[in-house]
């Protein structure tokens, strides 16, 4: 295979994951700086996130009509660019809410899209290839939750809005540069129709067990670095607990892509589960605790890096081209859409009123019901 897209395409990865680390570490701050609530600042990303019911499959209708659907994703970055331009200036709730609403949907044209180009460019070999350029991305995440903690810890969370716009203005300039892959006229369409593989048992409770990993996820992505600077972490303690656990990400990915594809993805899923079963009660009773927090972090390279591997080779499996844009789309639609929009203004709330110990222990009740479910389908498949 040529290197030049695999590098290309890790490098986008790693910018667009930047950007998610500069979101979801400082956002929750940022905003309490500027005197909203706990309650107000879960509605505001729910309401952002809501887009991400509709959004995602708006995107993936288009780009699985599209001969080059790289130019969707060239748009989405080059006007989230221009929306970021906005953030420094606004402060009140509605304004905030107009901005982030804005964004949030050309954010949602990026990455569904992105993924289902990487497939194209690698066919076959993305069983271990998606893992490991998906993995080099992440360390984008790695480096900017560090860089991040650092400056934070000495500068004011006010120069958060700016570390959105440099990164979201990188990310415009390199979709530029990244290639795509245009559909071969003789492609003949699908047999099965795209609402009709919804239906099949195995894709519905993939879909099912997706919405609530995520939605169990909301408490960690929009309140865990206030729980555990209230419970006394610095800022940069806070970031290197972000980045410590996309580290075991890259690791899982980048060198164990091999032993992943081994296993059917359904498998990797159920493990995913079962692993955030463990880790959100950890965190709700052991925040105080650094080396229980450590560990904690370190089981996101399997709550999220292994789930997400075996939910892309799952998708790829189960969808042809024509339809694997709004495959990955309705993943994204359930699983980060609608558990965002749900999560973080019920995870806001429960805050509110428990901390974050209420908060977590309602996540795990939520992702032990995925984790049954997964296991009745496996076990289900096995006695047909």
């Amino acid at each position: 295979m040529n290197p030049a897209p695999i590098a290309r395409l890790s490098l986008f990865y790693a910018i667009y994951f930047g950007v998610i680390a500069i979101l979801i570490a400082w956002q929750a701050p940022y905003f309490a700086s500027l005197g909203l609530s706990p309650s107000e600042i879960g509605f505001l990303l729910g309401l952002a996130g809501s887009l991400k019911v509709v959004s995602p499959m708006i995107w993936g209708w288009i780009g699985d009509h599209m001969t080059q659907r790289i130019w969707i994703i060239r748009l989405g970055a080059a006007l989230c660019a221009v929306i970021a331009l906005f953030l420094p200036q606004v402060t009140s709730f509605w304004a905030l809410a107009l901005v982030l609403c804005s964004f949030s949907f050309f954010w949602d044209a990026i990455l569904a899209q992105f993924d289902a180009v990487t497939f194209e460019h690698l066919g076959e070999r993305g069983r271990v290839w998606y893992p490991r350029i998906r993995g080099l991305g992440s360390a984008g995440f790695v480096v900017l939750a560090i860089a991040s903690g650092y400056w934070f810890d000495r500068f004011p969370i006010e120069y958060w809005p700016y570390w959105v716009l440099g990164l979201a203005g990188a990310l415009a300039l390199m979709s530029f540069t990244v290639p795509g892959r245009a559909v071969e006229s003789h492609e003949s369409p699908p047999d099965t129709g795209f609402l009709t593989m919804l239906m099949l048992p195995a894709v519905s409770v993939f879909l099912i067990s997706a919405f609530l990993i995520k939605i169990s996820t909301a408490p960690l992505n929009v309140f865990f670095t206030l729980y555990a600077m209230d419970a006394g972490h610095s800022q940069l303690v806070a970031g290197w607990l972000w980045a410590l656990g996309v580290i075991v990400e890259v690791i899982i990915l980048v060198f164990f892509s091999t032993v992943l594809a081994r296993f059917d993805p359904r498998w990797l899923m159920m493990t995913a589960l079962a692993v955030a079963c463990l880790r959100w009660p950890m965190i709700a009773l052991g925040i105080e605790s650094l080396g229980l927090m450590l560990f904690a972090a370190a089981l996101h390279g399997i709550t999220f890096g292994v789930f997400h591997a075996g939910a892309m080779e799952f998708l790829r499996q189960q969808f042809p081209r024509q339809q694997l844009g709004r495959g990955i789309a309705l993943y994204s639609t359930l699983g980060f859409g609608l558990a965002n929009a749900l999560g973080a203004p019920v995870s806001g709330v429960l805050y509110e009123i428990g901390g974050g110990r209420l908060a977590f222990g309602v996540a795990t009740g939520v992702v032990a019901i995925g984790a049954m479910l997964m296991a009745w389908q496996i076990r289900s498949s096995r006695v047909q």
